[in-house]
């Protein structure tokens, strides 16, 4: 449990510094939203998979794969880019190893991050993913946090975020994290 919340906190953290340092934002042109009502259906590409020998490199093949399948939510005609980070994330004192992945996604700036960040969690949530929390500050940024499996030693956990504070700037954030490698 501390492990998560460790984890937990670690993402929270990182969010909040590459967003601050991304400069992530949406225009002013009011942008159409996704209707709650809709009834979305399944993605079996955004189902997480845990082998019987789940080593770190299964668990950079599998956490790459489903970071691929987020991001192919979104329509190619509006990336611009996407910048990527991964690593195996070595175990400490007090935490055992896992991999991880930081896509920090620029979209056409008239594009809503909020709205398609949104649509894309009722794509994940769809496909057998948890929203364990989701927050909107202040300032506009939203902010979900989503787990692939009831059972937490076998789930993948997710934070996806839009953030909608500076002009002219549309960026999506995900941040994926395996479960924790065997000793």
């Amino acid at each position: 449990m501390m492990r998560k919340r460790a984890r937990s906190a670690i993402a929270g953290a990182s969010l909040v510094l590459l967003l601050a340092v991304a400069g992530c934002s949406s225009s002013d042109v009011p942008k159409p939203m996704p209707t709650p009502t809709q009834s979305v259906p399944a993605d079996p590409a955004l189902t997480s998979v845990f082998p019987d020998d789940f080593t770190g490199a299964v668990a950079k093949t599998e956490t790459v794969r489903l970071a691929d399948a987020i991001v192919s939510l979104l329509p190619a005609s509006i990336v611009v880019n996407v910048a990527n980070t991964e690593q195996l994330v070595p175990a400490t004192a007090s935490s055992r190893s896992y991999y991880g992945v930081l896509r920090i996604i620029s979209l056409d700036p008239t594009n809503d991050p909020v709205a398609i960040s949104k649509a894309m969690v009722q794509k994940i949530e769809a496909s057998g993913w948890t929203q364990r929390e989701s927050s909107d500050d202040a300032t506009g940024v939203h902010l979900v946090t989503l787990l692939s499996n009831s059972k937490p030693n076998i789930s993948w956990l997710l934070q996806l975020s839009g953030d909608p504070r500076v002009a002219g700037q549309s960026v999506i954030q995900l941040q994926l994290v395996s479960p924790d490698l065997p000793s």
